[in-house]
Formats: structure tokens, C-alpha cells, sequence
């Protein structure tokens, strides 16, 4: 049996955090922290430790998604993120190189609104990987 995934989910806009706080539980992930702000992120992970997967929007008020990605990388404190994309494409790839020059797994990016079969996927190649990994040692 494999553990739990733990998952934060950086949104500011809260409909759209409630609507993929649902869809993870419809995974049945239920070990999920909700920020609206990089600053509640931060709170929520100093609280909790580290997680397994980040979901992170870019295009925020205040302290960007890219601010929290670097941290999260920096102190390992995320396995893997998923960039949800309502930014330029150019944003985007900016952050993916970032991500993994910096060792995060990026699984993917998510157009909003997200769906349902596309959070899916990419959660399963995260549990497929870690399957893989986990199973060499």
C-alpha cells in the first residue's frame, strides 16, 4: 500500500482553489493544504514540513508563484509541482527551467480552467514515478 500524497495548492482565486481542493479529494487525496498568498503557503509548510506535490498558480498579487517554487525547491521541501498556466507561455517555461535546475520534478502545466482528466494524468505520473523509484531501493 502506498502512503498518502501530501499536496499544497497555491491559488488566489478561491473558487478555483475550492473547485481543485474537490478534485483532489475526488483522488482521494485528502492530506491537502489550501494557500490563497505565498505568504499562507509559507505558514502552511512551516506548520506541516514538506509535501509531496506543489500546485502552483504564477500569476498572483503580491509574491509571485515563482517566489514560493524557488523556496520550495531550495529547501526541498516538494518532491514535484504542476504549474497551473493563465500566463504567458514565455512565464511558464521560465518557471519549468527554474524548477528543475533547481531539482523539482515539474509534472506538467494545467490551463485553467483545470480539469477533472487532465489533474488526473498528471497526478498518476507522479505515482508512477514514485512507484519506480521507490520500488529500486
Amino acid at each position: 500500500m502506498m502512503r498518502p500524497l501530501k499536496v499544497l495548492i497555491l491559488e488566489d482565486d478561491p473558487f478555483q482553489l475550492m473547485v481543485l481542493h474537490q478534485m483532489l479529494n475526488a483522488f482521494r487525496i485528502f492530506d491537502v493544504l489550501t494557500a490563497v498568498s505565498v505568504d499562507c503557503a509559507r505558514n502552511s509548510l512551516l506548520k506541516s514540513g514538506g509535501i509531496d506535490v506543489a500546485i502552483c498558480d504564477l500569476n498572483m498579487q503580491g509574491a509571485s508563484g515563482l517566489e514560493l517554487i524557488s523556496e520550495l525547491a531550495l529547501k526541498r521541501k516538494a518532491s514535484a509541482l504542476i504549474i497551473l498556466n493563465a500566463t504567458e507561455p514565455q512565464v511558464v517555461e521560465m518557471a519549468v527551467c527554474m524548477a528543475r535546475k533547481q531539482g523539482l520534478k515539474v509534472l506538467g502545466c494545467l490551463p485553467k480552467p483545470v480539469t477533472i482528466g487532465g489533474l488526473g494524468q498528471l497526478l498518476e505520473s507522479y505515482r508512477s514515478s514514485f512507484l519506480r523509484t521507490g520500488s529500486a531501493n
